[in-house]
C-alpha cells in the first residue's frame, strides 16, 4: 500500500471514529466502540500523523493497516 493510499484509509478511518465519539455521547443503540476503543484508536492515528504517514517504519506501518483492517471489518468505511 502506497504512503498516498494509507493516508486516505487514515482520514476515513478518522472519521468514522468521530462519529462513533458523538454517537457514544449520545448514547446510541448503534455504537460500535467504546471510548476507550476509540481513545486508543485515535492516539495511534495521531501519531502516525504526527511522524507523518511516509516516515512510518515497517512495524508501524503494519500496525496501523492491520488496526484499519480490523475496522473497516467492523463497520463500513471503505473508500469504495
Amino acid at each position: 500500500m502506497t504512503s498516498h493510499e494509507l493516508h486516505s484509509k487514515v482520514q476515513l478511518t478518522k472519521s468514522f471514529l468521530n462519529r462513533e465519539s458523538v454517537r457514544n455521547k449520545l448514547n446510541s443503540p448503534d455504537s460500535v466502540l467504546s471510548f476507550r476503543e476509540i481513545g486508543i484508536r485515535m492516539d495511534m492515528i495521531h501519531e502516525a500523523e504526527r511522524i507523518g504517514v511516509r516516515n512510518l517504519n515497517e512495524r508501524e506501518n503494519r500496525k496501523l493497516t492491520r488496526m484499519i483492517a480490523q475496522l473497516e471489518e467492523m463497520a463500513d468505511i471503505s473508500a469504495n
